[in-house]
């Protein structure tokens, strides 16, 4: 009899022990599945912001409104490379796109492709403008270009621009402006 009761409690006390747990089942499909819903959720939502600023950031251009600049581009904004004479802080980027208002106008056209990836939005833009102002010391033709443009833009944690790396075929407009 001693015999069996040494067999008895452990069995008893790991009967009890599955008893009092939670014998609730986990679905470890479904668990994976809401935390790639969840993940994929976040991401659209963080890409869609960075979206929503680089719409802002290009409409100072067709626009001229720098107010929105505070609320899309970070207090240590730097673009590269900056214009001469300019800075590469807010202050020049505001130089810098009143420059090009002055220079053309009637301005068409908008980013052609997007691509964000994480922290950088990549974004080539192809525009029409008329070339109403002096460029490259060649006074205004009101000839109709084409200016195309790439830039990449950082993003910091707040979900505004920190950084701009931009590159615009001013070779281009160039050869469109001095054309015959």
């Amino acid at each position: 009899m001693k015999k069996t009761l040494i067999y008895f409690y452990p069995l008893l006390v790991l009967i009890t022990l599955f008893s009092s747990c939670d014998t609730k089942t986990l679905d470890l499909e479904k668990e994976r599945q809401n935390a790639v819903d969840e993940y994929v959720m976040k991401m659209e939502s963080d890409r869609q912001q960075k979206l929503d600023v680089i719409k802002k950031f290009y409409g100072v251009f067709a626009t001229g409104d720098m107010s929105i600049l505070p609320d899309i581009l970070a207090a240590n904004y730097t673009q590269y490379p900056s214009d001469p004479g300019q800075t590469p802080d807010i202050e020049g980027f505001i130089k810098h796109a009143q420059a090009f208002g002055s220079m053309f106008s009637d301005l068409k056209g908008a980013p052609s492709h997007i691509l964000v990836d994480k922290d950088l939005v990549h974004v080539r833009s192809e525009l029409e403008v008329t070339h109403s102002g002096n460029v490259f010391g060649i006074p205004a033709t009101n000839k109709r270009i084409k200016l195309t443009a790439f830039d990449l833009h950082q993003f910091n944690e707040d979900g505004k621009i920190d950084k701009t790396w931009h590159l615009e075929d001013f070779y281009g407009a160039y050869s469109q402006i001095n054309s015959k």
